[in-house]
């Protein structure tokens, strides 16, 4: 990434906050209803080179994530996944959707 541009995360307020102890800045969502209002304010800043996501997000936001990261290069969307939730690689949505991409494909 060009030195010029940030990382920015949104997640709660616990992820938010250890995230800035490392010097990245962030926005608390406590809800999805906020989440795309501040996805796409930050989305439209120059400076912004990666946005990490690590809150729980309905399946309609997902969708939409998706479309966005195959329709465009800038920012980087990464989905950071609850690593403290039991059996979190279950509950991985791109995950799951690529398992099952793959297995419409080989069946």
């Amino acid at each position: 990434m060009p030195d010029n541009q940030k990382v920015h995360v949104i997640g709660n307020e616990d992820i938010v906050l250890m995230f800035s102890l490392l010097g990245i800045d962030g926005t608390v969502i406590k809800n999805n209803e906020n989440f795309l209002e501040v996805f796409n304010l930050l989305q439209n800043k120059s400076e912004i080179g990666m946005i990490i996501i690590t809150i729980n997000l309905s399946t309609e936001i997902f969708d939409f994530l998706i479309d966005f990261k195959l329709d465009n290069r800038k920012p980087l969307i990464h989905l950071l996944p609850d690593i403290f939730q039991e059996n979190f690689e279950k509950n991985d949505v791109f995950l799951n959707k690529i398992y099952d991409s793959i297995g419409d494909t080989i069946f």
